[in-house]
């Protein structure tokens, strides 16, 4: 179907369904969605040629004030009813583009998924790259938090915390979740089934499948919905749109979603673990009779991303939170090897997936502060790095480890590399390992440059900044 007859469908629908405006949505550097309305008047094929104009100075780090002027162009194949709204709203996903001349826009986060795909295709190594990510979450019933130069505090509350089942005589109208022991709780622990459903009866408004939702590890109200393998453009905006649909749906329910890689410091943390392979043809080239029934080149894209992987993370972890669930412990992937069904291991091949159709593995680094739209596309280009320049992992010393890596002596685990321990180094790793990213134009050294930019002022502000902890620690010194 051409634009002319795309627009007049939609316009039909308009007029049919008595829509009162349309949503034009985006996503910023962070991975947010972002949005502006219009009126069902200026939905025509002007709107895409010319676009709606916005002021990228004051969408974080995507342009300075003195050349700020960007426009949205809509993509109609994103066509979705707006579920939270309490009126009748169309909305679409859409590109940003240069307001002068119209081009796209080098640095749009939709974009730039888009470049990694054609990257590979470029390369004639696979057609598709395939990805499942995993969400977690924690719902909360209570969240307050402040700091000013004063005081500094934040309090969090759930009906599912051990904390509240206390030796005070308070009265308890539920079961407090014993602390590490949410796994696939069932009823009456798991209090949340029913949060959890709607969520997942909500993705159908956006044809978002599902596989299986359930209670995870930690014990106040820890979640995960999981998805089946989608191609790497859909897994992009399938991820920012299911986070937009578990904050709104816990909202409806009283509740607040965060996806905080470490909101509680003694609990489990939620990561964004990512299940990947790729096709050529429909065939999973993944599949093979190396290692775990691997195929050569699956190894080579395991070990571009375990040898890039101390850059990778300032993508795939872009927070200093990041840094908090990724210590020992935990099943916290901190090593930079492979395994076999191993979960402390950055990636994890599941012992499973045993068919040739499901053949995969799994980086479980990543969590969901990080923009799906930079950080999948930079696995990827990092794999075919790897795939390119044959890294094998086990030359590399990347493994495979299929023991506890701490029964070996401190000889053998001291070879073991391991992810930065802070934000900080991990862009100092990116600031050193970036031309794996540059390649095919996929991601631009301006961009790269302006992202490490970013990121660091807000260390900056992050470090500036007195704790409760240091008051604890140092205030009686």
């Amino acid at each position: 179907m051409g634009v002319k007859e795309k627009i007049s469908e939609i316009k039909k629908i308009i007029n049919q369904e008595n829509i009162e405006a349309i949503d034009l949505k985006f996503i910023d550097l962070k991975g947010s969605i972002r949005r502006v309305t219009i009126s069902n008047e200026e939905f025509d094929e002007n709107l895409l040629l010319e676009g709606i104009g916005f002021d990228g100075s004051s969408v974080t780090g995507f342009r300075k004030v003195s050349a700020g002027d960007l426009v949205l162009i809509p993509d109609l194949d994103t066509l979705h009813y707006e579920p939270f709204a309490t009126n009748k709203i169309l909305s679409f996903m859409c590109y940003i583009k240069e307001a002068d001349t119209r081009e796209q826009f080098q640095d749009d986060p939709r974009f730039i998924s888009k470049k990694a795909t054609d990257y590979m295709k470029s390369l004639q190594f696979g057609d598709t790259f395939m990805v499942a990510p995993e969400y977690e979450f924690f719902l909360f019933n209570k969240v307050s938090y402040d700091n000013k130069s004063h005081y500094s505090f934040y309090h969090i509350d759930s009906e599912e915390g051990y904390w509240n089942n206390d030796a005070k005589g308070n009265e308890v109208f539920y079961l407090p979740m014993i602390k590490q022991q949410g796994y696939h709780r069932s009823f009456p622990n798991d209090r949340y089934f029913c949060v959890r459903q709607e969520i997942v009866n909500t993705m159908k408004n956006f044809n978002i499948p599902f596989k299986y939702h359930h209670h995870e590890v930690a014990g106040p109200s820890q979640h995960e919905i999981e998805i089946p393998l989608v191609e790497l453009f859909k897994a992009c905006e399938y991820t920012v749109l299911i986070k937009y649909i578990v904050k709104n749906v816990a909202r409806k329910f009283g509740l607040f979603a965060t996806f905080m890689p470490k909101p509680l410091s003694q609990d489990a943390g939620s990561g964004l673990h990512m299940h990947m392979l790729i096709k050529k043809n429909g065939k999973n080239i993944f599949y093979g009779n190396e290692y775990a029934n691997l195929s050569k080149d699956a190894l080579f894209f395991m070990g571009g991303i375990l040898h890039h992987g101390r850059a990778l993370v300032a993508f795939t972890n872009p927070s200093t939170n990041s840094y908090k669930r990724l210590v020992p412990g935990f099943e916290a992937p901190t090593n930079l090897f492979f395994s076999l069904g191993n979960r402390s291991a950055a990636i994890r091949i599941p012992k499973y997936a045993t068919s040739e159709e499901e053949k995969r593995f799994e980086f479980r680094t990543p969590d969901a502060t990080c923009n799906p739209y930079f950080a999948i596309p930079a696995i990827l280009m990092a794999g075919l790095d790897g795939v390119k320049n044959k890294i094998d992992p086990t030359v590399y010393g990347y493994g495979p480890f299929d023991k506890n890596i701490h029964d070996l002596n401190d000889e053998e685990r001291n070879k073991i590399k391991s992810i930065p321990t802070s934000f900080k180094e991990a862009l100092d790793e990116l600031e050193k390992d970036h031309e794996f990213l540059l390649q095919g134009n996929v991601f631009t050294k301006n961009f790269i440059d302006a992202y490490i930019r970013t990121k660091r002022k807000e260390l900056d502000l992050l470090n500036r900044e007195v704790t409760p902890l240091e008051y604890i620690e140092y205030f009686d010194c």
